[in-house]
């Protein structure tokens, strides 16, 4: 292998990006290759605690706004909103990059990693798409499940490309194809097309970052990719539970944690609905969420509130947890073997709420009815099936204690 510069890893996205990205570069790094890890201001302490030489992409302020955009959730209008934010930052990204990258090093991105691409197509730079979600890899033969719901899985594969085809038109190229062959004239490059069916992939290597159990290998994703294990973040020497969460959680039952996700800067229906999910009722319930204002006052004492709380640490407490369906919090429930109760917003969530129940470890509530919520809820602590399939899924998530060092193994494969 020949000795690479260094390796630059381009973090893009919330909590549930930026943290698996942590564990892959400190595994990277333990094995002796400087690494710098590039991310929003946002994320600078949280990179920092964990060890890593940290670059910031624009500051916390540019991040906290981009919450604040509601359609970014939408379960129709989120693509369009996370792609205005995405192209705004596009040229701060790129230059930042660039200032960074000299010819040798190895970059590592994750599915919003445009500029990483960019570069890899000027200046031929070695680089490693890191998927985390299985509906990035859209592939004909299993689409991404949308808020809609999934297609028949006994449509011909003829009917399902059409599909794939339309969305990528008319939804995922309508949105982004013209802003990005904008930027892309600037640098040179030639336009492209099928920007997030095709274009998006790495030409060199893609980590699905995920077993095959839970998204199988597709005969059309890229000929370069390979499925590895989740990359499970561990808060291990980074944080602690809090003494207050401490506290709740030895005065009574397992209590159910709920979050809506950690972006999730509009979740006051969600979180009033889980107030009156457990109101009267023999439940305790923990909410996790960092906006002060999305959680309802005169909480009922059976419910207790914290601003952050490291999920691989208190899931494992829990008895079930209620969440919106993103990937980090699903793996962290699956290997802290507890069910899930899934809410989805927007993108990936629909997908991931799919699999999870397909694995018998969820069940789903499309929306917010806390009647429906505590019965589903009551359902997923008291079910022998439920539990058992939580307990096998655990161990497959466990089984390899390993499980960074392969992600880590084929990256530095492109030194």
């Amino acid at each position: 292998m020949k000795e690479s510069r260094k390796i630059i890893v381009l973090a893009l996205g919330s909590d549930g990006d930026i943290n698996p990205m942590i564990a892959i570069a400190r595994t990277l790094q333990a094995k002796g290759t400087p690494v710098e890890f590039l991310a929003s201001g946002y994320f600078e302490e949280k990179v920092q605690a964990a060890g890593l030489p940290f670059v910031a992409i624009g500051d916390r302020s540019q991040y906290e706004n981009a919450l604040l955009n509601k359609n970014v959730w939408h379960p129709f209008l989120a693509f369009k909103a996370m792609w205005k934010i995405l192209n705004e930052t596009l040229p701060l990204t790129y230059d930042v990059l660039k200032s960074r990258y000299s010819t040798g090093d190895l970059l590592v991105g994750t599915s919003l990693a445009l500029a990483a691409r960019l570069l890899q197509e000027q200046y031929g730079a070695k680089y490693a798409t890191v998927h985390l979600q299985p509906s990035i890899a859209i592939s004909a033969h299993t689409p991404p499940v949308g808020p809609m719901g999934a297609l028949p899985s006994g449509l011909p594969l003829g009917f399902k490309q059409f599909y794939v085809d339309m969305l990528d038109k008319f939804l995922l190229d309508a949105a982004c194809r013209v802003d990005l062959n904008r930027f892309r004239h600037k640098l040179g490059l030639p336009p492209v097309k099928s920007i997030f069916t095709k274009w998006l992939h790495s030409t060199d290597l893609v980590i699905m970052a995920w077993p095959e159990w839970f998204a199988p290998q597709q005969p059309d994703w890229p000929p370069y990719s390979v499925c590895t294990d989740f990359p499970i973040f561990e808060h291990e020497g980074i944080a602690d539970i809090s003494q207050e969460t401490l506290a709740f959680l030895h005065a009574g039952e397992p209590p159910v944690v709920f979050t809506a996700g950690s972006a999730m800067a509009q979740g006051a229906k969600h979180f009033e609905c889980a107030r009156d999910t457990l109101r009267n009722s023999n439940l305790r319930g923990i909410f996790v969420c960092k906006f002060r204002d999305m959680v309802p006052d005169n909480l009922p004492p059976n419910v207790h509130h914290s601003f952050y709380e490291p999920f691989d640490k208190l899931f494992p407490l829990a008895g079930a947890i209620q969440h919106h369906g993103g990937i980090g919090t699903s793996i962290q429930a699956m290997s802290a073997g507890k069910p899930q109760l899934i809410t989805p917003f927007a993108h990936d969530q629909f997908d991931n709420a799919v699999r999870l129940t397909e694995l018998g470890v969820a069940k789903t509530a499309k929306g917010r009815n806390s009647l429906e919520w505590r019965q589903k809820l009551i359902h997923l602590l008291q079910d022998a099936p439920t539990q058992a399939s939580c307990d096998t899924i655990r161990g497959r998530v466990l089984s390899n204690p390993n499980h960074l060092d392969l992600i880590a193994t084929k990256i530095l494969s492109l030194s």
